[in-house]
């Protein structure tokens, strides 16, 4: 347990300062040049801790089962990461497409470890898909097309988070707590993205911090993913 501890501790140390940096490069200034690359080392980075804690608490099938859906959000970051300098509808949807994927691995890990299914796995993403249309028409957010890509995507968002909830709350344990965390903060991270992409502030300070706000909860909740690997049971 000490050294799965100290592990967890300098591996969340050097993210970050790595996250420090990312925040730092979503200036103006230094966006266009800096912000991709600092954005895929964050990326890389939560794919090697999922390695590092794997090997270090010989959970090493859980952490394989995990590695498919890490990989598909460090595509996920390029292809957002692209976006934000050079704003091609294109890498968007290739960004939403990869991210989905994630959200149908990590899924798909949730019944390996809880086969179960109750009332809230199905009504939970139809609330969520309805607050999405209405939050989408009161705030005057336009997405053309992507609608219905990001209807499709709120919906497994939302039942990720819906097993993510169910499993910490029926299975309590530390990889259960730190699954339901990872789960919310993930769906709050993604929740946000219809504002940073789709809405038109009309202050750029706002924007900035919608979009830090955006980068701290995604980048913590795979870390959160990540540690549950250390104190999971063996699948």
């Amino acid at each position: 347990m000490r050294l799965r501890l100290m592990t967890q501790t300098v591996i969340i140390m050097i993210y970050m300062i790595e996250l420090a940096g990312l925040i730092f490069v979503t200036q103006p200034q230094y966006k266009k040049k800096h912000y991709v690359p600092v954005k895929m080392l964050c990326s890389l980075s939560f794919v090697g801790a999922a390695i590092v804690f794997g090997i270090v608490s010989g959970h090493v099938n859980y952490m394989a089962y995990l590695m498919g859906p890490l990989v598909m959000c460090a595509l996920g970051d390029l292809f957002m990461g692209l976006y934000q300098v050079g704003s091609h509808k294109r890498q968007l949807v290739l960004g939403i497409i990869f991210f989905l994927m994630a959200h149908m691995g990590l899924i798909y890990i949730m019944f390996r470890l809880d086969g179960r299914l109750d009332v809230i796995n199905f009504l939970l993403p139809i609330m969520m898909v309805i607050i999405f249309l209405i939050v989408k028409k009161k705030c005057h957010i336009h997405m053309g097309r992507v609608t219905y890509l990001a209807c499709v995507y709120c919906g497994f968002l939302s039942f990720m988070l819906a097993k993510a909830i169910s499993y910490m709350v029926f299975n309590f344990s530390l990889a259960g707590a730190w699954i339901g965390i990872a789960g919310i903060l993930f769906f709050v991270s993604d929740f946000s993205i219809i504002f940073l992409y789709f809405y038109k502030f009309k202050n750029k300070t706002n924007r900035q911090k919608v979009h830090i706000f955006n980068l701290l909860t995604y980048f913590m909740a795979v870390m959160a993913f990540d540690i549950s690997i250390l104190y999971m049971v063996m699948i």
